[in-house]
């Protein structure tokens, strides 16, 4: 069966039929799995209600490209899973694109762009629960294939403005694309100097400006949501030194988990001890060969400056996604003949067992887990739970959820109800003119009463202190899904503002 079905990588076309049926096949696991939604999905539900220039701390790129996507196919896993799978689906065939430029064979490239399934958080986290991420490492891809095709004589103007536009959508991606973009820009300064300092690199840098200049403008009004994202990378430490070696000691811990199974697989199935990898200097590699190994080594070293400038980073696996994702390519291209062809069969049984055991994983996950009573995101009640809020407050215009994962797993259940979280930026007050419904504020009940703090608190921010409660505090409690045991509840309560008393 492998050789056979490792035989159509031979072709282009033969390795897009593979990579188109394999994320089709994702797609039906995601539509099957369940009506719960996972953090990053619920949060797109909420998001993709209204087109706007921003929504939260996270750029809104993925957002703008979902919202077509919900209005077509529905609030719900279908819209969901389509977006997330055409993603990878790119991501992959630029891998393979960006070999080809690379000076790969067919095959190699075809093995070096499915050797993403072994890097686990491509392989497996992205379909799991990811969204910004997904889409980061796809322009990263899409990135380094124009950029290999400007160093191998694709020096137009049209080539430059290309990369500023793919610049700009990654920015508008996730914020971590200007550290790759950093790394790219020294590499080429350092190999190729003169396609840096030329004046077609302005515009680069105009087509760049223009793509972001939507968001910009937003950011400037609301510089304090976009910059709690920094939060995510403290250490926690408040010493220097402290933070530093914390810092170092997770961005070896993530450069492990981010390749581990993949060096295993490589390392196993060619053995590439047996041979000298390079018989060459280092001036007779080919041009692109040597851009991708100085990116492999410059990477590291602005990642422990970045961690030396701030005093400690907490670097985690995913935020490695656009800067290593093109490690396979790489490993390729070392591969003498010999090597390559000695662990061909072995290195194919990893890459086949990879396609068969994560689509396995992701059902048993949906499907099987749920069975012993273990709570999951997935399994989510949303909807029994939104039928509940309905009975009891009646059909509300406009909901409020302390979190966002709560008010995405209610919202494709809530009618024609606008719901938002005390998470999100939404123009609440403009939305919300001439308008007298009363709003339904739902919260998770803790017993310090922070969840209820947090979301009055919110509402009272986007409304001003006028607003208060019309209602006393309900109640809403419903199972998991194929579980007896695990219930999840909501607290509930209307507000809006007190209707003006008449004078005698």
């Amino acid at each position: 069966m492998s050789q056979w079905l490792f035989r159509r990588l031979s072709c282009p076309s033969g390795l897009l039929l593979l990579l188109a049926a394999y994320f089709l096949l994702h797609w039906l696991l995601r539509i099957t799995a369940g009506g719960g939604f996972e953090l990053d999905e619920a949060e797109q539900l909420l998001f993709g209600q209204r087109l706007q220039p921003g929504y939260s701390a996270d750029p809104p790129l993925y957002t703008w490209l979902q919202i077509p996507l919900l209005r077509l196919f529905g609030e719900g896993a279908a819209a969901l899973g389509l977006l997330k799978n055409l993603l990878l689906f790119l991501t992959y065939v630029c891998s393979y694109f960006i070999g080809r430029q690379a000076g790969l064979s067919v095959e190699r490239a075809g093995l070096a762009a499915l050797s993403l399934l072994l890097l686990p958080q491509i392989g497996w986290e992205s379909q799991r629960d990811l969204t910004h991420s997904v889409l980061v490492t796809t322009l990263s891809a899409a990135s380094l294939w124009a950029l290999l095709a400007l160093l191998n004589g694709r020096q137009g103007p049209g080539q430059y403005a290309l990369l500023g536009l793919l610049f700009g959508l990654g920015l508008l991606s996730k914020y971590n694309f200007a550290i790759f973009i950093l790394i790219m820009t020294i590499t080429l300064a350092s190999l190729q100097p003169r396609l840096v300092w030329r004046p077609a690199s302005l515009l680069t840098l105009l087509t760049c400006a223009l793509t972001l200049s939507p968001f910009l403008l937003w950011l400037l009004d609301n510089a304090a949501l976009a910059g709690s994202d920094a939060q995510r990378l403290e250490t926690g430490f408040s010493g220097y030194w402290e933070g530093v070696s914390s810092g170092l000691l997770s961005l070896a811990l993530s450069y492990a988990a981010f390749c581990a199974l993949f060096l295993l697989a490589l390392l196993v199935s060619f053995r590439p001890w047996r041979e000298p990898i390079f018989k060459t200097p280092e001036e007779s590699r080919p041009m692109a060969l040597r851009f991708l190994l100085r990116m492999l080594w410059i990477t590291p070293l602005i990642l422990i400056l970045i961690l030396l400038l701030i005093g400690g980073v907490a670097y985690r696996d995913r935020y490695l996604l656009p800067v290593l994702f093109h490690i396979p390519v790489v490993a390729f291209l070392m591969l003498p003949e010999k090597t390559f062809v000695r662990g061909l069969v072995g290195y194919r049984r990893w890459l086949l067992a990879a396609m068969i055991l994560i689509p396995l994983g992701l059902f048993a996950r949906a499907h099987l887990v749920p069975l012993t009573g273990k709570p999951m995101k997935q399994t989510y009640p949303g909807q029994a739970l939104a039928r509940i809020l309905i009975r009891d407050a009646g059909a509300p215009a406009f909901v409020i959820a302390n979190r966002s994962f709560i008010g995405g797993n209610l919202k494709p259940h809530m009618g024609s109800a606008f719901v938002g979280s005390a998470q999100a930026q939404f123009p609440l007050r403009k939305m919300l003119e001439g308008r007298s419904q009363p709003i339904l504020l739902v919260w998770e009940p803790h017993p310090s009463g922070r969840e209820f703090e947090k979301v009055q608190t919110y509402l009272r921010q986007q409304l001003g202190p006028g607003v208060s409660a019309l209602s006393s505090i309900g109640k809403a409690a419903a199972h998991h899904r194929n579980a007896d045991g695990p219930v999840e509840v909501l607290e509930w309560q209307l507000w809006g503002e007190a209707a003006p008393t008449r004078p005698e």
